[in-house]
């Protein structure tokens, strides 16, 4: 039997009645859950409660975290081994990049929401088994990739959690004045639980803002792809008349620049988050490299650090990915507008090609920050800066000096 919560992680029947909100449930699911949509039909009380949990998230994931993580620094810097010091760091840092993405990406929820409007009107006009299908798909695609970021997000963090409990310390040894995790294995579960209950409210923070991207990025694409499948048909029915072609014309057009102003809508917001997020990723995975090549001893922490690295690579990755598929799409419509049946069409037909033509060869393309465009290539020189870390760690000497001083 299918359950409820994940029926939308496959792809719907073409009975079914699907629709491109559908594709963000999880999305608005983990919002809820992290106070940043007010659910409706809540009680005055109800309401009160849910801006008091939406405070409390947002001190504890924006605030406290990264200020812990700093005070622990300053008072218990002596206590730190150099794997555990390195671990401590790179979350640290990763909690300055994801307070800056959390804070545009809440503030700019009414975005997405205006989104979900703005393209409502282009499910209706998916009328054959072949665009449902694309539509049908797309929703189980974006639900998934939420789930997929999840996993990983969640395997870090339990993976870290248990590393250290074996170990016998505290995970991210986040600055707590009520409980001192050193004093007996009772305060070592309590304040382990209690920092896994923080960076859990902090990964779902960064959860939305990785994952909204190629959410709404995979609902253009999909549309697109509809796009290009109405186009191939136009004037394929002998029973429409010259006029009915051309108004299935002039509605594709109206439908691509409705693709488009949803793309300037969410742009600002884009580009916003990904270059905060270029801006971490080599020092974020230099870091966890080195700590896995010269101060890891015990599996548990290498695997930590290992799944670290990829939970940073998933969130620039699949981005830049569909980002340069957004491209080839646009490139593919072109061509389909070209190859349609417009050769003997009449005269505002043929400009109303031409026109529609020429605006599709200017390709949707998103920039990090006005300076990066969002690619493959970009995310991978922006990696590369990961192997200076290690060569600069190497070359000097670091390590070995890091281990003496540690001793």
């Amino acid at each position: 039997m299918q359950k409820p919560l994940f029926e939308r992680l496959r792809a719907a029947p073409l009975t079914a009645r699907v629709a491109s909100v559908d594709a963000c449930v999880y999305f608005y699911r983990a919002a809820t859950f992290l106070g940043w949509v007010q659910p409706e039909g809540l009680g005055q009380v109800q309401r009160w409660a849910y801006s008091l949990w939406t405070c409390t998230t947002m001190l504890l994931g924006l605030l406290y975290l990264p200020l812990g993580l700093t005070l622990t620094f300053a008072v218990h810097f002596d206590m730190f081994g150099p794997s555990e010091f390195l671990s401590s760091v790179q979350v640290d840092i990763n909690c300055i990049g994801n307070v800056i993405k959390a804070c545009v990406t809440y503030s700019q929820m009414w975005r997405m929401r205006r989104i979900n409007e703005m393209i409502a009107p282009l499910d209706e006009r998916c009328v054959t088994l072949n665009q449902r299908q694309i539509l049908h798909t797309m929703v189980a695609r974006a639900n998934l990739i939420i789930m997929f970021f999840l996993s990983v997000y969640v395997g870090f963090t339990t993976t870290t959690l248990f590393a250290s409990l074996y170990a016998g310390q505290a995970p991210w040894q986040l600055y707590n004045p009520l409980v001192d995790w050193r004093q007996g294995t009772r305060q070592l579960w309590l304040a382990s639980l209690f920092e896994y209950f923080v960076i859990g409210i902090a990964i779902t923070q960064e959860l939305l803002s990785d994952t909204y991207p190629i959410v709404f990025l995979s609902m253009f694409r999909a549309h697109l792809a509809i796009l290009k499948d109405r186009m191939a048909h136009l004037r394929c029915n002998p029973e429409l008349s010259e006029r009915q072609n051309y108004q299935q014309l002039v509605d594709c057009i109206k439908d691509y620049r409705t693709i488009l102003h949803c793309c300037e809508l969410i742009r600002p917001t884009l580009s916003a988050t990904i270059f905060a997020q270029f801006m971490l990723i080599g020092i974020l995975v230099g870091l966890a490299a080195v700590n896995i090549l010269f101060f890891t001893t015990s599996l548990g922490m290498a695997m930590s650090n290992v799944i670290f690295i990829a939970a940073i690579c998933t969130e620039s990755f699949p981005l830049c990915m569909t980002c340069e598929l957004l491209i080839a799409d646009c490139e593919s419509l072109a061509f389909a507008i070209f190859h349609s049946h417009w050769v003997d069409a009449e005269g505002r037909y043929k400009s109303a090609i031409i026109y529609f033509l020429h605006r599709v060869q200017q390709p949707i393309q998103f920039w990090a920050g006005a300076i990066f465009p969002i690619s493959v290539q970009s995310n991978i020189t922006v990696a590369k800066f990961a192997f200076s870390i290690i060569t600069i760690v190497n070359q000097m000497n670091l390590a070995e000096r890091f281990r003496k001083e540690s001793i």
